[in-house]
């Protein structure tokens, strides 16, 4: 799939126009998650997260990390949700599901929707929210936010990862200076690593 921006072209020197056009809901529908979809297909059927090992290797300096405890919410968890049992918020789940050994599925509870819909019967039930690596692949990332302390129990832990890339195919984008602007206004800081994984990593109490 050919990008409609180079993924070169930063935010200071793309079309306004063309920027908003592809940060759209439209774009996300008609290019992204396709995008996201084929990228994992391809990925698993060449193995990707298929070695229980490797994969939990992989996840055990994140979890170090995060100390996930009580109940989860994992928004954006791609084909493998990495701590369950657990409830996750990712809108090709099901498609997922097609591609990948139903056991990867047991003890998790499943929302396939776009994370920007707030889903009322969460509210305040979650100990520990994680969002690694899929804020920057949303569109309406702010709304993603704002329902993430929704779905916060009181003395809730949140983890954030993400990057800060131009937009290109799977992936919207936005500037950092906005993202941590917006971080700012909803929480405090308790650990910040970059890069980890991701850019930049975060580990969250929400601002009261």
């Amino acid at each position: 799939m050919t990008s409609l921006i180079p993924q070169t072209t930063t935010d200071a020197d793309a079309d306004p126009a063309f920027v908003r056009r592809y940060r759209s809901w439209p774009a996300w529908r008609d290019i992204h998650q396709p995008y996201e979809l084929q990228w994992w297909r391809e990925q698993l059927a060449a193995g990707h997260s298929r070695d229980d090992e490797e994969f939990r290797d992989k996840w055990k300096e994140v979890e170090a990390f995060i100390h996930p405890a009580g109940a989860i919410l994992d928004i954006g968890c791609g084909p493998r949700p990495p701590f369950v049992p657990c409830t996750v918020i990712e809108p090709l789940a099901y498609e997922y599901q097609k591609l990948t050994p139903s056991e990867w599925w047991k003890h998790v509870a499943i929302y396939a929707q776009p994370a920007e819909k707030l889903i009322g019967a969460l509210t305040g039930k979650f100990d520990t929210l994680i969002c690694w690596n899929a804020l920057d692949h949303a569109i309406g990332w702010g709304l993603i936010l704002d329902n993430m302390l929704r779905y916060g129990s009181q003395g809730a832990r949140y983890a954030i990862a993400t990057d800060f890339w131009p937009p290109f195919d799977g992936h919207p984008g936005y500037p950092r200076e906005e993202f941590e602007a917006e971080i700012d206004k909803r929480f405090t800081v308790v650990t910040r690593r970059e890069p980890f994984g991701r850019q930049l990593a975060l580990l969250l109490a929400a601002r009261r």
